[in-house]
């Protein structure tokens, strides 16, 4: 008897029908003989909704009591869906995240899973039950609810797909799997039917909506058997390994996928100022360091709280940028082939970079947020859909 993890997100059950239909899908499944345990996000939009309901009381609320807010949204969902299978018959249970044993640290809005001790999802397990588990929460050692930040549902999927030794962590979502560029924005990307743990975690640390990277963090650490599928077809989607087929050439350079952050806000500091750093509570997108300075890069919508939390702590900001993106190149190996450099400054030049830099497995490309998608356009066409034209060697 195997245990399955599933992990639907927002699109997913964005709608009563959309929640019946994951019943019936379900339902479906248990017949086989399976332990099914469901993690779901909230509804599509509302997260952002209640989020905006808190701003219109205050402009800069309590973190506790956002997180108190925002985690009723998936507490929602879990009853619903429990309901859902009920009606079909099924016996199911529905568990916040500090009900499924889900224990963090005390840093509200952006908690750390310190451990888990899920022995009432086991025990409901073992009643024949299938259990739905709130996802993107927690609670804290001082017994306070606590939120995962972005993309938390994903990770506490995969992180109780670790705890309960599952045979598949499933991850729904509203696209095919992983593909070489974002779909909605690429003519013809292609579908990556299994992708390496180091190399997911390239894309997903550098704007790849699909997977959060404190989720892949997980699935790698603790060897989690990983598949990110649609909730809308059948398809197979995308396997996560460890590593890809070694049968492949082992220097054999190429790039493997694009993935790009638009509208970001960059923050310049003192590098002086950077004890700062251990009380800041938010999600950054990356960071620079140059002589006596410190860039950070972060989504529009959270400059409204660091904006507030530097004032409270007297830093000051030297520079402010908006409207600046980045656009990543992905691969093993391309930041040692200097071929790729080459051919991406000269596809680059008409956007104006305003830096190009790379770490172990990327090249990347920081420039005006209103050129970033015209540029993976163009860069995809060039080094996934042009095969011939793809510099490895």
């Amino acid at each position: 008897m195997a245990i399955i993890i599933k992990k639907f997100g927002g699109t997913s059950v964005g709608s009563i029908e959309r929640i019946r239909s994951i019943a019936q899908k379900i339902s479906k499944e248990y017949q086989s003989g399976d332990q099914i345990v469901i993690v779901v996000s909230a509804m599509a939009k509302t997260t952002d909704e209640l989020f905006s309901l808190a701003f219109q009381i205050s402009d800069h609320p309590s973190r506790r009591e956002l997180d108190m807010l925002l985690t009723a949204g998936e507490r929602i969902t879990m009853s619903l869906l429990s309901l859902a299978l009920q009606e079909k018959g099924f016996a199911s249970i529905s568990f916040t995240g500090s009900q499924s044993g889900i224990i963090t640290d005390s840093k509200h809005g952006n908690a750390r899973i310190m451990k888990i001790n899920a022995f009432r999802i086991l025990e409901e397990l073992e009643k024949g039950k299938i259990v739905i588990v709130a996802g993107f929460q927690g609670v804290s050692t001082e017994k306070e609810i606590t939120t995962l930040g972005r993309g938390g549902s994903d990770t506490s999927a995969v992180a109780l797909a670790s705890y309960l030794s599952a045979d598949l962590c499933e991850i729904y979502t509203d696209v095919d799997g992983v593909f070489t560029a974002d779909p909605r924005i690429v003519q013809h990307p292609k579908a990556m039917p299994e992708i390496d743990y180091p190399q997911m975690l390239a894309l997903a640390y550098n704007g790849s909506k699909v997977l959060h990277p404190r989720a892949v963090e997980f699935a790698c650490i603790y060897d989690v058997p990983l598949v990110i599928r649609s909730s809308f077809s059948d398809k197979p989607g995308t396997t996560l390994k460890k590593l890809l087929d070694k049968e492949k050439n082992m220097e054999d350079r190429k790039i493997t996928a694009i993935a790009h952050k638009e509208r970001l806000i960059c923050y310049t500091l003192d590098k002086s100022d950077a004890g700062l750093f251990r009380e800041f509570g938010f999600e950054i997108f990356k960071y620079r360091i140059k002589d006596a300075l410190v860039s950070i890069f972060f989504e529009e919508k959270y400059e409204s709280e660091i904006r507030y939390f530097l004032q409270q702590h007297n830093y000051t900001v030297r520079e402010r940028k908006d409207a600046v993106g980045f656009v990543i190149l992905v691969g093993i190996g391309i930041n040692l082939d200097l071929s790729f450099l080459a051919k991406t400054i000269e596809l680059t030049e008409k956007y104006h970079p305003l830096e190009i830099s790379h770490s172990e497995r990327t090249i990347e490309i920081l420039l005006g947020s209103d050129a970033v998608v015209a540029c993976v356009q163009d860069l995809h066409q060039e080094f996934v859909e042009s095969n011939s034209k793809n510099l490895g060697v």
